[in-house]
C-alpha cells in the first residue's frame, strides 16, 4: 500500500510539473501579477492533491485571523508535511525562508525560486543577512513570507527554541506578523521513517501582531512572545 502511494505520488508530481511548466512558458508573457496568481493556484492545487493522495486531512481554525494584505507568517516546524499543509491551506502567494540545501534539488529549486522563496546559509553571516534583506524586499513588494524560527524540524509535538535572528525580518518589514501552529505533521513522513502515513493535521492561525504597536522591550523579546503564543496553542491541539 505504501509503495503504491509513493508511485502514485511520483507519477502525479511528474505529470503536474510538466503541465505547469507548459503553462509557465505560456503565461510568462502576461503581467507579473497575473503570473503570480496562476503560480499560486498551481502550487495550491498540487499541494491539496498530494495531501489527498497520501490521506492527510487538515483541520484548520482561525481563518478569520488571516489578513487581507500580505504578511509575515511565523510557524513551528514539526515535519516535511508542513510545506504541503501551508501551501494548500493559506490563501496567500507565499514564499519560504528555506535552507540553502534545497537548492540541490533541481525541480523543487526552480519552483521555490518562482514562489519568491529565499535560501539562507546559516553558516555564513553575510549571506544570511543578504537572505533576510531579500525577504524584507519581498514583503515590501507585496508578497507574503513564512519563516520557521526553530530552524529545523522537531519531528514531535515538542516546540524547539526560537532563534533570535529570525525576528529581524518581522521587525524591519511594515507588515502584520501572523503566528501559525501546526500539530501532528511529523506523523506523515517522519514517524514512519520514510513510509507515507495517512494522518489528521491540526492547524491554527493566531491573531496578527502589529509590530509598530509594540514597545521597545516587546520588540526585543518578540521571538519569546511569539513562541509563547504558539506553545500555548500547541498544548490545546493534542
Amino acid at each position: 500500500m505504501y509503495i503504491l502511494k509513493y508511485i502514485y505520488c511520483i507519477i502525479v508530481i511528474i505529470l503536474t510539473l510538466f503541465l505547469r511548466l507548459y503553462l509557465f512558458i505560456i503565461r510568462r508573457t502576461k503581467l507579473r501579477e497575473k503570473y503570480d496568481y496562476y503560480l499560486y493556484k498551481m502550487v495550491n492545487g498540487w499541494a491539496r492533491y498530494t495531501l489527498k493522495i497520501i490521506g492527510v486531512k487538515v483541520n484548520i481554525k482561525g481563518l478569520e485571523n488571516l489578513p487581507k494584505e500580505n504578511c509575515l507568517f511565523v510557524s513551528n516546524h514539526q515535519g516535511n508535511a508542513d510545506f504541503l499543509v501551508l501551501m494548500s491551506e493559506l490563501d496567500k502567494h507565499l514564499g519560504f525562508l528555506a535552507k540553502k540545501e534545497i537548492l540541490k534539488i533541481p525541480v523543487i529549486r526552480t519552483w521555490m525560486k518562482e514562489m519568491h522563496c529565499v535560501f539562507i546559509d546559516r553558516e555564513n553571516i553575510r549571506e544570511s543577512l543578504k537572505a533576510i534583506n531579500k525577504g524584507i524586499e519581498n514583503l515590501n513588494n507585496g508578497y507574503s513570507m513564512l519563516i520557521f524560527p526553530e530552524g529545523t524540524r522537531s519531528k514531535s509535538h515538542k516546540l524547539g527554541e526560537f532563534k533570535k535572528g529570525s525576528m529581524k525580518m518581522a521587525l524591519k518589514a511594515s507588515v502584520p506578523v501572523v503566528p501559525l501552529v501546526i500539530d501532528n505533521s511529523f506523523k506523515v513522513f517522519e514517524e514512519g521513517k520514510g513510509k507515507l502515513k495517512a494522518s489528521i493535521i491540526n492547524m491554527s492561525i493566531l491573531e496578527p501582531i502589529n509590530v509598530n504597536d509594540l514597545t521597545k522591550e516587546e520588540k526585543a523579546n518578540l521571538a519569546d512572545i511569539i513562541k509563547n503564543k504558539i506553545e500555548k496553542e500547541l498544548q490545546t491541539l493534542h
